[in-house]
């Protein structure tokens, strides 16, 4: 008996002594995953486990709704799309930074779609993007103005707008 009383002592503090030992660093983050994830580029990545991280991390031009597959502003605040199905103007968030302080813009949405879709781009070379296929569409990005870009696809596709939300700007 005093081998089992013992021996449940010990589990005990054992449980309660990693507690006192382990507590999380200042300004980290601790994700509990399944694996660690494969790259946190957000044009890199198709795998779920990924995803988890990188919604919290980035933010797309539109987003779904809480709950529903309606789609709603998130960077961009508002957007508009020809009556052809080849336009897509987007208003920008004004006020928004990167991390490092850096204003979010027109341009840096352009860099970013245009970085995944041209073979020619200095920064293509850092995917592969496997899920730009979703944007093959996707014929000329404009930085119109800081707040204003423009998508000018090469035939109509439906999926654009509700696919943007799995894609950061």
């Amino acid at each position: 008996m005093r081998r089992v009383l013992a021996a449940l002592a010990a589990a005990c503090a054992l449980a309660i002594a990693p507690a006192a030992f382990a507590q999380t660093p200042p300004n980290v983050i601790v994700v509990g995953q399944i694996a660690e994830p494969q790259s946190l580029d957000p044009h890199a990545v198709t795998a779920v486990n990924d995803f988890r991280i990188l919604v919290n991390v980035y933010d797309g031009l539109v987003r779904f709704a809480d709950g529903s597959l309606e789609v709603e502003p998130s960077l961009a605040e508002s957007w508009e799309i020809s009556e052809d199905g080849l336009t897509y103007i987007f208003k920008l968030r004004e006020g928004v930074t990167f991390h490092d302080g850096t204003p979010f813009n027109a341009e840096a949405v352009k860099f970013n779609f245009e970085r995944m879709l041209d073979e020619e781009h200095p920064f293509h070379d850092t995917g592969p993007f496997p899920l730009a296929f979703f944007f093959s569409a996707v014929d000329e990005v404009t930085a119109v103005d800081d707040t204003t870009v423009e998508f000018k696809l090469n035939e109509p596709f439906a999926p654009f707008l509700p696919t943007s939300p799995t894609r950061p700007a």
